[in-house]
This record gives structure tokens, sequence and C-alpha cells, in this order.
């Protein structure tokens, strides 16, 4: 009898096959491959995280010193602020009664604190230019919170000197509005 011929679609039996260390070799090559590719991986990964967290503080440290520099520029506005209502409020001065304006001129005492506010705010600058660099964030944010209270102390300041202001405007209005009637 003739042997069938096997055909390619029909399923042939699969004999074992003795196992040969070259065999052996191959698989585990193949699995040595996959684990240094996960090693590189993982290893890639890593470097990756370790960039991305640098530069992620570098980044906070130059808010926080453009957050400095902002407040400073702030404070410094409302300073000018202040001294210009503080000269507004010695030309009113000149117009008005001594008593009308003694509360006036108590506020305008605050001159010299101006004066001394903005020296602190050069200094501020001078630190800033010099040591925001090495500056640790705490010690940025610890001059950010002094700038933020002297800012929040001004604002106080400017609020009390347009106070005084619009009494004194309301004073001379008044006193402008009786003066025509006494010389009739």
């Amino acid at each position: 009898m003739t042997s069938p011929i096997p055909s390619p679609l029909s399923p042939t039996p699969l004999a074992p096959r003795p196992c040969f260390q070259a065999d052996w070799g191959i698989a585990l090559g193949g699995h040595r491959l996959v684990l240094y590719l996960l090693i590189a991986a993982l290893a890639s990964t890593g470097l990756l995280l370790v960039a991305w967290l640098r530069e992620r503080a570098f980044r906070r440290r130059h808010a926080a010193i453009r957050d400095l520099l902002d407040g400073a520029d702030a404070l410094e506005a409302q300073l000018q602020e202040c001294r210009q209502r503080m000269q507004r409020l010695r030309e009113m001065l000149t117009v008005l009664p001594e008593e009308m304006s003694a509360e006036a001129t108590a506020a305008l005492s605050a001159d010299a604190k101006v004066q001394a506010a903005l020296k602190d705010l050069l200094a501020h600058r001078l630190w800033i230019q010099q040591n925001a660099e090495a500056a640790s964030t705490q010690q940025l944010a610890a001059a950010r919170a002094a700038l933020a209270q002297s800012s929040a102390t001004l604002t106080a300041q400017i609020d009390r000197l347009g106070a005084i202001t619009a009494d004194l405007e309301r004073a001379q209005s008044s006193a402008q509005s009786v003066g025509p009637r006494r010389a009739s």
C-alpha cells in the first residue's frame, strides 16, 4: 500500500522534538532582549522623570522671583501714589485754616515713612539682584510675604489719605461757599 501523501491542508501530528541546548540559548536570548529593553525603558523613564522634576523646580523658582519683582514694582507704584497724594494734601493745606487741617498735617508726618519705605524697597531690589538665584524657595517666599505686608500697610495709608483729602475738599468747598456770603 501506498502511504497517503499529506496534504498541506490536513493537520500533521507534531512529534516531540528533542531539546538541545542551542534551543534554550535562543529562547533565553529572546528573554534577555526583552529584559534589556525593559531596563532601558525604565532607565529612560527615570531620567525623564528627574529632568521633568528639575524643570518644574526651575520654573517654580523663576515664577517666585518674577512674583517678587512684580510685588516690588507694585509696591513702588503704591509708594509713588502715596507721595503724590501727600503732595496734593500739602497744596490743599496752604488754602485752608489751621484748625481745619490738623488731621491732614498729622497724616503728612508719614512722609518720612514713605521715604524709609522707598529706601527699604531699594534694599529689597538689591537683595533680589544679588541673592535671588541662590536663595531658597522659603527665603523667596518670605521676601514676597514682607512685600505683601508692606503693600497692605501702604494701602491702608493711601485709603486714609484719600479720606482726609475728601474731607478737606468738602471743607474747602464749604469755606468757599460761606466766604462770598459774608462779603455781600
